[in-house]
């Protein structure tokens, strides 16, 4: 291994070498939280004389000795940099106000030894936050206003967290002497007493081999992160490949970029979990030509996962009954299926959005039997629907009838579905569940769909109610059944406010008024008992068979 250098550094040391931030390394990230993290270890070392801190890890590219790329630990170290430069603000502002010349000293200090001068600043960040970097912090005071740019956004935030708490300490102190010895304090605590591990490689490979050791465990870094290092340490055009990853990140919007990734290599490569993707990545893309084609894919199918995940802000389909069913999914809190579209997507086979939307509408079955009503542990999906996918791309299965029937083939049986779904009750948390099964059944009864009720006026009505005191119930009988689904309706606003915790008898009337199916078999009983709601209940499953069955 081409490891030119290791060693355990003091910040003084490492904060007065120059280096550079590559294009291709995500922006300034650091929130609230590492910020938190950052003062109070800084806090502690600072009150703890004697102690040093482990600040983590640095691994640095030397570019055949002419720059110096941080591959790992930019974040700490733009964040120490943001740090030093408060500093040096405060020792500049004590110094014109106090003319101590103790003050000009460190603030001199700071900027020959840290951050350099404004020709030879000691650290340059990628293109896309280097100039505000530069400009607004190194050598500027950044706006007290928001910045648009998140990257920005964070740096100015970052800048700011640091200004209000060393004012907050330098408030306490009685005078200005006593101000830039408290200074000096945490100066002197962070740059000699913070340490960190410095690791510098010559080859751009090796330094990438290290840096895998050091966080393939996702000690401090996303694992999309990871992914995203290695994947542009392949390619021979960061400057598009870095185009194409915030293209991908654009299309995501706010889904999470790693699970994407594992949906996408679930859909075409053997199962992975998200501890295994970066090894499932090294084998996938294993030189710079696959490298590219996997991070084009990546890009390309972006739109279709963000809109499987948010099919209220689809754009990719159109069919009215796969949005449909794709919004059912999600409120079913499904996610599981989808490598199978993204298979479909890819494979050679053209599958239309028709096609599409069968496989969709019979995943749907597949997830309310299997996992709403028969309580399959959800790893079981992942590993079915990973195997369907890979079939699917490897053309094992070129057909919509032979992926739904490979998909019907893993259903629970007819008289394990009867037998739980008859035994099925509601929670306080999965109120949309309850929704989704009886809207299923009014729009399955109602073919006309002459009724909307997927709306917030619709709500969901407790015949035997929450609040029993007017009813001749046991305790146990209602803690039981009250949340069986025999015992549940959807009933308009206005009528539910009209049931209330009325007697059965006093309800009858508004179950009849309403228009909302199947709220008119409440009507025929002359009671309502636990009896009545296993009754119910059986009677609901006459239409669950129809309407999820094989």
């Amino acid at each position: 291994m081409a490891l030119q250098s290791s060693s355990i550094d003091e910040l003084n040391t490492f904060l007065g070498k120059t280096f550079y931030i590559p294009n291709y390394q995500r922006e300034y990230a650091w929130e609230q939280n590492e910020l938190d993290d950052f003062w109070a270890d800084l806090e502690y070392t600072k009150e703890n004389e004697g102690t040093t801190h482990f600040f983590g890890q640095i691994v640095v590219h030397n570019n055949d000795g002419k720059k110096k790329y941080i591959i790992d630990g930019q974040q700490r170290t733009i964040t120490s940099m943001i740090f030093m430069r408060v500093l040096q603000i405060e020792f500049e502002e004590l110094y014109k106000r106090s003319q101590i010349k103790q003050a000009d000293y460190k603030k001199s200090d700071i900027e020959s030894k840290h951050i350099g001068r404004e020709d030879e600043l000691h650290l340059t960040l990628g293109d896309m936050d280097n100039d505000y970097f530069r400009d607004s912090i190194l050598l500027g005071i950044p706006s007290d206003k928001k910045e648009k740019k998140k990257s920005h956004e964070n740096l100015r935030c970052a800048f700011y967290y640091f200004k209000r708490k060393v004012d907050a300490v330098l408030d306490e102190c009685s005078d200005d002497q006593d101000r830039i010895s408290e200074l000096t304090e945490y100066y002197n605590a962070f740059i000699n007493r913070f340490c960190i591990l410095y690791m510098e490689a010559t080859k751009l490979e090796e330094a990438f081999i290290i840096f895998e050791t050091l966080n393939a465990r996702g000690r401090d870094l996303e694992t999309a992160d990871l992914l995203k290092n290695y994947i542009f340490s392949q390619s021979k055009e960061i400057e598009n490949s870095q185009k194409k990853w915030n293209s991908m990140i654009a299309k995501l919007e706010k889904v999470d970029p790693t699970k994407y990734i594992r949906h996408y290599l679930n859909s075409n490569s053997p199962f992975s979990r998200e501890k295994e993707l970066y090894r499932t990545i090294k084998s996938t893309a294993s030189n710079p030509r696959l490298s590219k084609e996997l991070l084009n894919n990546l890009e390309k199918y972006a739109s279709c996962y963000h809109d499987l995940i948010n099919p209220d802000e689809n754009t990719e389909f159109s069919d009215a009954k796969l949005i449909a069913s794709l919004k059912a999914l999600k409120t079913l809190k499904a996610s599981s299926f989808y490598p199978v579209v993204l298979a479909m997507k890819q494979a050679e086979s053209d599958f239309s959005e028709a096609d599409i939307r069968k496989v969709v509408e019979k995943v749907e079955v597949y997830i309310f039997r299997n996992f709403t009503i028969c309580g399959n542990v959800a790893n079981r999906a992942e590993m079915f629907f990973a195997s369907l996918a890979k079939e699917i791309y490897d053309g094992q299965l070129d057909s919509v009838e032979s992926i739904t029937d490979k998909i019907k083939a893993g259903f629970e049986s007819d008289a394990k579905f009867e037998a739980d779904f008859i035994e099925w009750k509601g929670t306080k948390s999965n109120k949309d569940t309850i929704r989704y099964i009886l809207r299923k059944i009014h729009n399955y009864i109602d073919k006309n769909n002459e009724l909307n009720i997927d709306n917030s006026e619709v709500h969901i009505e407790h015949i035997m109610p929450e609040d029993p005191s007017l009813w001749n119930i046991k305790d146990d009988i209602h803690t039981d059944y009250l949340w069986r689904l025999g015992n549940l309706a959807l009933l308009s606003g206005p009528l539910n406010i009209k049931a209330s915790n009325k007697p059965f008898a006093e309800k009858v009337p508004e179950y009849k008024n309403s228009k909302i199916e199947p709220n008119n078999i409440l009507i025929e009983y002359s009671e309502w008992n636990k009896e009545s709601i296993e009754s119910r209940q059986r009677r609901l499953f006459e239409y669950a068979k129809k309407i999820w069955g094989v």
